[in-house]
């Protein structure tokens, strides 16, 4: 089929802009000298992304229930595709993009071992839920400080969106914690 008609074999079709357009030049105004702040900003959220990656996985590894199992590795599936969105973003500003964890997720990971060691083999889902609660608190944080900044729209859309999600997530697992006797 001739590329003309057929978008799928010309990725060009449609993606010229103007570049006098005034949302353009608003975006590049509002980017201009913070490009890293934003990264700086962006890089921030990936960790705590792949810190919640890591938790939920790690949960999902030693809870008791299949249903909490699944939620949890759920979760871990969405907090990776999170930290590929924020990714895909820093890229775009042309900078490199951090990758890893935080210490302090780290911390987490490994107070969790511990507290699952000690409530015995497979772990307590209660404790699980209530370690899982907690990084959610803190991923909740990270993103109220990082929309607190003022980002610029198309960025602020991408982290609010995300950060619903995260909100969604903190509920679901306060819901089943409450619902556990402790």
């Amino acid at each position: 089929m001739n590329n003309f008609l057929n978008p799928l074999s010309n990725p060009n079709l449609g993606a010229f802009k103007d570049p006098d357009s005034e949302s353009d030049v608003e975006v590049q105004k509002h980017v201009e000298g913070r490009t890293g702040d934003l990264i700086d900003s962006f890089n921030h959220l990936i960790h705590v992304c792949h810190d919640g990656q890591e938790g939920y996985l790690q949960a999902a590894e030693h809870v008791k229930s299949t249903w909490l199992q699944g939620l949890f590795q759920s979760s871990s599936t969405q907090r990776e595709q999170f930290a590929t969105e924020l990714t895909h973003l820093v890229v775009g500003l042309g900078a490199k993009p951090d990758t890893g964890t935080t210490v302090a997720g780290a911390l987490h990971r490994t107070w969790i071992d511990l507290r699952t060691a000690v409530t015995g083999q497979g772990g307590d889902d209660a404790v699980l839920l209530e370690e899982c609660k907690s990084g959610e608190d803190a991923a909740i944080n990270a993103y109220e400080t990082e929309l607190n900044k003022g980002l610029p729209e198309h960025i602020h859309r991408v982290v609010q969106s995300q950060y619903h999600d995260i909100l969604k997530a903190h509920n679901q697992v306060l819901e089943m914690y409450d619902a556990f006797p402790h």
